[in-house]
């Protein structure tokens, strides 16, 4: 048995320890404008993500900051936990790559990264019976600080500076 796909309720975007030190000044309050929920179940952005660069004139793999994705609903909950899937629908440019792709408890990546090169518009990472290497419970899972954060970048071969626009990103546990 598993849940229904289930979305965010909670969405904010981060940037990367000492990055504001590095590059243009960053208000978190504006990039959050710049997601909403459309017909009150997807998340979509409205403009493209903002990017971050170490070396901003010499970075050719620019990475967007981090989205935190978390207060996910889950409804027909199975009695155990066995595995969990993530969903994402997006639009990558042909040329837009994972960089973090990682479940979230309490603000802590726990598990591991399921970031891949693969470029496909809607990619699913995580299976029936895959816990991400994390050591997870179902009251886990159940926890409205449970999520997933995501940051992509420039492919490696292909650089560019294409932003990536977020359709959904859902969760499934079983």
């Amino acid at each position: 048995m598993s849940s229904n796909w289930a979305t965010p309720t909670q969405i904010s975007q981060y940037a990367e320890d000492e990055a504001e030190n590095i590059h243009v000044s960053w208000q978190e309050v504006d990039s959050f404008s710049s997601l909403k929920f459309n017909d009150g179940r997807h998340v979509k952005t409205i403009r493209d993500l903002l990017h971050i660069a170490r070396d901003p004139k010499h970075d050719i793999l620019e990475k967007t900051y981090f989205l935190k994705l978390t207060g996910y609903n889950f409804t027909e909950v199975p009695n155990s936990l066995s595995g969990i899937q993530a969903r994402i629908k997006m639009n990558r440019g042909g040329r837009i790559t994972d960089d973090t792709i990682q479940l979230l408890l309490n603000d802590t990546p726990i598990g591991d990264n399921q970031a891949n090169l693969d470029v496909s518009p809607i990619k699913i990472y995580g299976s029936d019976n895959n816990l991400w290497g994390g050591a997870l419970s179902l009251s886990n899972v159940l926890d409205p600080t449970f999520g997933i954060t995501l940051r992509f970048k420039s492919h490696p071969k292909f650089p560019h500076k294409t932003t990536p626009l977020i359709d959904t990103v859902e969760l499934r546990i079983y």
